[in-house]
């Protein structure tokens, strides 16, 4: 069995250039990356149980990063979500891509749902930043 530490994962983020972001450093937290399986309820009437079958379609929920906040940096958090916000139909999406401790990767394209700063008098100001994942997850 493989274990990872966090200081064995890389976040990268799309600039909106084209060119992915080492964003490790400005991330303390990652919700989890959960691929999901859309399915139908299909139980009938007399059915005392729920029953679902798979409809071929699946999806990665929407993931959410955290850190501290830093708004000098021009790769930070700040610099690379507050220009997505707000995202038109015709925005283009931007690569959240993670590298495992395996050297194996997982990719997509998403948009940013919601980008958020918190400030708390008795601790350091810390970013959250949503992003909706969009199409097919890539992983090598």
């Amino acid at each position: 069995m493989a274990n990872s530490s966090p200081s064995e994962v890389v976040v990268e983020y799309d600039n909106a250039s084209d060119a992915l972001q080492d964003i490790s450093q400005y991330v303390l937290s990652i919700n989890d990356f959960a691929i999901e399986n859309a399915s139908e309820e299909v139980h009938t009437f007399g059915d005392s149980w729920e029953e679902h079958l798979p409809i071929g379609i699946g999806k990665l929920a929407a993931i959410e990063l955290s850190g501290l906040y830093d708004d000098t940096a021009s790769v930070g958090p700040d610099a690379l979500f507050i220009r997505a916000t707000p995202e038109i139909p015709t925005s283009n999406t931007r690569t959240l891509k993670f590298t495992w401790r395996t050297g194996k990767t997982s990719s997509v394209e998403t948009y940013v749902t919601s980008y958020r700063r918190s400030a708390d008098r008795n601790a350091l100001t810390k970013y959250t930043v949503s992003l909706q994942p969009t199409g097919a997850v890539t992983e090598v």
